[in-house]
């Protein structure tokens, strides 16, 4: 069972021990990095759409990145999803259980594991950044996510927990692998919309929900009932499991 998460933009640069392994796709990420490197400021600014300041920020990361400092994933990477794992209350288990579990999809890097050592950096996958092989990152990576992950669902299931702009670079539509889709729902007015901000931190959890109890089976997932979720049967269907709360 492989599961998939999106990376974030948030970052924070704490120097680990941790042992760290290199990324499977470093080849591809220089090649990026080398593309990148001709990129005014300005240019940047409009690739991205970032302001100024966070434009000059990335303009001297990819500058520097032959030199750039390096950490294991799981611990830089901050942002929403990041918060719902919550890495620093992880015991040695649990990480090895991610690292074995747990793939982080990246516009840069292609696929991460938690222990792989990365550079800060950003680069969305939806970015529009024409390169050697097309317009865009999905014409970079090709089916090259696709085929890792076929390769590493060692029992055919991948639990899918990545945002829609993420989990395009891995084709699931025609991916040799059982696919199950994960929704987080909010009761409102007798609905069950889906609000993103909630949604993010809710596929940290279940990932930090499958680490605790190293699950190895769909239906385990069912159980999960952090932050007041609960699997609701019938908004679920054979291949999507919904949980909902309020």
């Amino acid at each position: 069972m492989i599961a998939i998460v999106s990376p974030s933009k948030t970052m924070k640069e704490e120097k680990s021990k941790i042992r760290t392994t290199s990324p499977k796709f470093i080849s591809e990420t220089n090649i990026l990095a080398e593309e990148l490197k001709h990129y005014s400021i300005s240019d940047l600014e409009k690739l991205m759409g970032i302001s100024e300041e966070l434009a000059l920020l990335n303009y001297e990361r990819f500058q520097n990145y032959s030199h750039a400092t390096e950490y294991p994933a799981l611990f830089l990477f901050r942002g929403d999803v990041f918060r719902g794992i919550d890495a620093d209350t992880l015991t040695p288990e649990d990480i090895q259980y991610l690292n074995k579990h747990l793939r982080i999809l990246s516009g840069f890097y292609g696929v991460l594991k938690p222990l792989d050592r990365m550079k800060p950096y950003r680069l969305e996958m939806g970015t529009k950044l024409k390169n050697i092989r097309g317009k865009d990152l999905y014409s970079f990576w090709g089916d090259q996510i696709k085929s890792l992950l076929e390769k590493e669902a060692k029992d055919q299931i991948l639990v899918n927990l990545a945002s829609k702009e993420y989990s395009k670079a891995a084709k699931l539509h025609e991916i040799h692998l059982n696919v199950y889709d994960i929704e987080f729902r909010e009761k409102k007015n007798g609905t069950y919309p889906i609000i993103a901000f909630y949604a993010k931190i809710a596929r940290g959890e279940m990932a930090r929900f499958m680490a605790k109890n190293k699950v190895h089976k769909i239906d385990q997932l069912k159980e999960f009932n952090y932050s007041g979720y609960e699997y609701n049967e019938n908004l679920s269907s054979e291949k999507t499991l919904v949980f909902t709360r309020g």
